[in-house]
């Protein structure tokens, strides 16, 4: 059976392709030809793992990468919405509201996803709350609403993985190669890779250093940890 840790090989990796493959970035580092090399493994292994020879093993990495993806982009929008709520509380003095809606990645990264939901569903409250005060910072109630429609998305998604039987056997084969090669490729070059746009584009390597945190949402007990610069095989 996949492990934990392949579950969460497979989240980092869904996580940076769907950074890369968006259209602004995309254009940064297309005529990069050894990224785009790089990319074309990764995107082809996650292919692979999506198709794995069962129903059942293209169900759990399908779901999986389907997980990540939502969450990604989950808390990405909780980021933007918060940090227009906690200007609103600045300006006007809610020291309150400001520290309600303090939010970063980092902090999102660390949730489960039950407490995920819940920051994102306190979030579109005090957006609603909010309504008039925050017309000026072009929040509206559409804003709760899209909060509220991606904690509905994500709270089905987020067992989804864990809901197959797996074949372990037939899985172990087919799948540990897959999680080896985007474990390696991860490492061992795109992080070297994107070093090249440290200095030239640093929003852009820094946007793509958040993506590659590792963390281990199986296990609330243990703290994310950001890839290491050590290449490992």
């Amino acid at each position: 059976m996949a492990s934990r840790k392949d579950y969460n090989v497979i989240d980092e990796a869904s996580t940076v392709s769907a950074y890369m493959a968006k259209p602004p970035n995309q254009l940064i580092w297309q005529s990069n030809q050894a990224v785009v090399d790089v990319m074309a493994v990764i995107n082809g292994d996650l292919t692979a793992l999506g198709g794995v020879g069962t129903k059942t093993a293209m169900s759990i990495t399908g779901a999986a990468v389907d997980k990540a993806l939502l969450r990604h982009e989950y808390e990405e929008e909780i980021v933007r919405i918060a940090a227009q709520v906690a200007a609103f509380g600045a300006k006007t003095k809610n020291a309150t509201l400001e520290a309600e809606a303090d939010l970063n990645i980092s902090n999102l990264d660390d949730l489960s996803a039950e407490k995920l939901v819940a920051t994102g569903q306190a979030l579109s409250g005090l957006v609603t709350a909010n309504l008039t005060g925050l017309a000026t910072y072009t929040i509206t109630a559409a804003d709760a609403t899209g909060l509220d429609n991606f904690a509905a998305q994500f709270d089905t998604a987020k067992t989804k993985p864990r809901e197959a039987v797996v074949d372990r056997s037939k899985e172990i084969k087919q799948v540990a190669p897959l999680i080896k090669s985007l474990r390696s490729v991860l490492h061992r070059q795109l992080d070297r890779l994107m070093l090249n746009f440290k200095k030239s584009n640093p929003e852009f390597y820094a946007g793509y250093l958040s993506a590659r945190v590792i963390v281990d949402r199986g296990n609330p007990a243990k703290k994310k940890t950001t890839t290491p610069a050590k290449p490992t095989p």
